[in-house]
């Protein structure tokens, strides 16, 4: 049984949240109208309006129970049940409402689900269970078996979310292998056999509780990672042999996010990178997808992305599939709805060929049986007509026309009949040659060419049915060269499928050994970035802590020169109330005779720097008093004032021993005498 049908897109819509309420957010640019399943968004200045239309449209008002029931999930759980692979996928922007949808759990502050069974639970706790409720509907002679796998996709990488040796720090997770069903698989998944609803949602909840979770400005709830519970089920029909397998996929998808408003960094910048890239590459494929027409061969880039990989038989596929597409009614998220609606209505435009899963197994069984019972009674047949030929012949005449009138009865094959059939004409044309014979002569005893002719007629006639088992010997001798040789042709068909099997090994050896030597280029490119990265924040550090030392040489700097001001204030109040100095026209004598200027000396004295003078401490003995020689020839100018003059004359001083400080020129040697 094939069908064809598009991917079916519901669109869902959730209020505002109180944070949200509370921030002045309104939602003013999005009508829905329930009734013809369209919604209209309206442009930021209400002059162009964008419609589209759906398969299903869920407003704010809609709950988790209304959700399941509208979105016919019951009708896909039958199909799953009949064989056919499914698929539901929850798309949107983050914060849109994805993961309540899918889930329907609060989260605790240590980003934890809170497992409750309230009517807030999501499509996949539901679906579980009305998926048990189909199976135990089932007739008693079909057997089915669940068997549950869930991973997540984090950076690109493949985690078990049920296996905690997958979830240590340093993993470089599962690899994605392609066999020869046309289908990605993950390597080395631990599948779990469940039985009944309770052992499926154990499983989901402790993956739950694995999978990565964080906060942004957008959403206290993020997931960092898309999500897969895969539920495998087989049936088996214990009274012909036949076997059932399919798989449902539920799918909760990490949201695109913009890094303007998120306000992501570091880790978490990263994180978002990496999920904007993966589902860049999902719209990538509904893209191209919407846009084959029937017969063309575009590529498409499931390969991309390991999430395209895995979800290749859902989109363009062999699967029933369902997109919900989420938006989130504020008037600031116009962009992100407008995205959203785009490609959800890009993806109603693909088309999907759902193929029943019959084992092969199952046909080859069934194939066997036939051909079985085929030879059976083909091989009862040949049976029944050697026994009636070698009765047929030791009997007299009129017992043989007797026994080719039964013959005639039977069930024979056409070419035995026509031999049968030729032998009734010769039988009875014999007979009335006899009768007319007898009637043209008169009684008198046979002469011996009558009785010659007679007795060759009968002679004929006694070894026709020997003629005929002699044909029935040829005929069952050229069915078994038939047969021989039909033995050798399926020997040779086996050579050429040993043959082909090999072949499809070494090719499946090279594609793994090809997937290898890309993960490893992928480790050695990202292990080249996170060198470089590693490089550039060891850049950034050195920059940082020169910036510091830089930061801490300007408060040093500063707090020298508020220590120079300080000295320098009694100089000036000094030399404000003594009277005029007298000035020299090649020398300067500072003559110190209060402990300021000693101060200003020894300051200067504790850091020499090459200022283009060479200072000469003396202190005389017995005398208290210092001086400063300065052999630099100064013109003998005398200035305006006394205070200007001083006070110049010191400044000058100070600061060419600051300039020196900051600059920091070679040193040279100076003599303290």
């Amino acid at each position: 049984m094939e069908t064809t049908t598009h991917i079916g897109v519901v669109i869902r819509l959730r209020p505002l949240l109180p944070d949200e309420i509370s921030s002045g957010h309104i939602n003013s640019r999005i009508n829905c109208d329930l009734l013809n399943q369209q919604i209209t968004l309206s442009s930021p200045d209400m002059r162009q309006y964008k419609r589209f239309q759906f398969d299903q449209i869920l407003d704010e008002t809609v709950s988790q129970d209304e959700v399941f029931e509208k979105c016919n999930l019951e009708l896909l759980i039958k199909k799953v049940i009949e064989g056919f692979n499914a698929t539901i996928f929850a798309y949107g922007q983050t914060g849109s409402g994805k993961t309540f949808t899918m889930e329907g759990y609060q989260y605790d502050n240590s980003l934890k689900p809170i497992i409750k069974n309230d009517e807030n639970i999501g499509i996949t706790p539901r679906i579980i269970k009305a998926l048990f409720n189909e199976i135990q509907a089932a007739p008693s002679h079909v057997e089915h078996t669940v068997y549950c796998t869930f991973i997540q996709i984090y950076k690109e990488k493949i985690y078990d979310l049920l296996n905690p040796a997958q979830l240590k720090a340093g993993n470089l997770g599962l690899k994605l292998r392609w066999n020869k069903q046309e289908e990605f698989y993950v390597e080395n998944l631990c599948v779990h056999p469940c039985y009944s609803p309770q052992e499926v949602l154990s499983h989901y909840h402790a993956g739950l509780k694995n999978k990565i979770m964080a906060a942004h400005n957008l959403n206290s709830t993020s997931s960092r990672s898309h999500c897969l519970l895969s539920l495998t089920i087989e049936a088996v029909d214990t009274e012909s042999g036949g076997i059932l397998t399919s798989k449902l996929q539920l799918v909760d998808l990490a949201g695109s996010e913009r890094v303007s408003l998120t306000g992501n960094e570091g880790l978490a910048l990263k994180e978002s990178i990496e999920i904007n890239k993966s589902l860049f590459t999902l719209r990538q494929v509904i893209t191209t997808l919407s846009n084959i027409k029937e017969g063309d061969g575009a590529h498409v880039p499931y390969r991309d992305s390991k999430l395209t990989s895995l979800l290749k038989q859902s989109i363009g596929g062999n699967s029933f599939c369902l997109m919900v597409a989420c938006l989130a009614a504020s008037d600031n998220y116009y962009e992100e709805n407008l995205s959203t609606l785009a490609y959800a209505s890009k993806a109603i435009g693909i088309s999907n060929d759902p193929v029943k899963n019959i084992d092969p197994k199952s046909k080859l069984v069934k194939r066997l049986r036939k051909e079985i019972k085929e030879l059976k009674n083909e091989l009862s047949e040949a049976y029944q007509q050697i026994d009636l030929l070698s009765e047929l012949a030791i009997l007299e005449k009129g017992e043989q026309a007797v026994k080719l009138k039964e013959m005639e009865n039977l069930p024979m094959r056409s070419n035995h009949m026509q031999r049968i059939h030729a032998l009734r004409s010769n039988l009875e044309s014999a007979q009335s040659n006899r009768a007319q014979t007898s009637h043209s002569l008169p009684i008198s005893p046979p002469t011996a060419p009558v009785r010659s002719r007679d007795s060759e007629m009968h002679s004929s006639f006694i070894y026709t049915p020997e003629i005929l088992s002699n044909k029935l010997h040829e005929s069952v001798k050229m069915i078994r060269d038939e047969m021989d040789k039909n033995r050798r042709l399926n020997e040779e068909i086996r050579e050429l499928e040993s043959i082909n099997k090999n072949q499809e090994s070494e090719i499946s050896h090279l594609q793994n050994e090809n997937q290898e030597l890309q993960e490893r280029v992928e480790n050695v490119e990202s292990g080249i970035k996170d060198r470089e990265n590693e490089k550039g924040s060891i850049e950034i550090m050195k920059l940082k802590q020169e910036r510091e030392e830089l930061e801490k040489r300007i408060l040093q700097l500063e707090s020298e020169h508020k220590q120079i001001q300080t000295v320098f204030q009694p100089v000036l109040k000094e030399k404000k109330e003594k009277p005029d100095l007298g000035w020299k026209s090649k020398r300067t004598i500072v003559r110190a005779q209060s402990p300021a200027p000693r101060q200003i000396i020894a300051f200067l004295g504790e850091r020499p720097r090459d200022s283009g003078m060479n200072f000469q401490i003396k202190n005389a003995k017995g005398r208290p008093m210092g001086r400063v020689k300065m052999d630099k020839s100064f013109e003998s100018t005398k200035p305006e004032s006394q205070e200007n003059s001083l006070d110049t004359s010191i400044k000058d001083e100070a600061f060419l021993a600051l300039s020196h400080m900051l600059y920091k020129p070679k040193r040279h040697k100076y003599q303290y005498v």
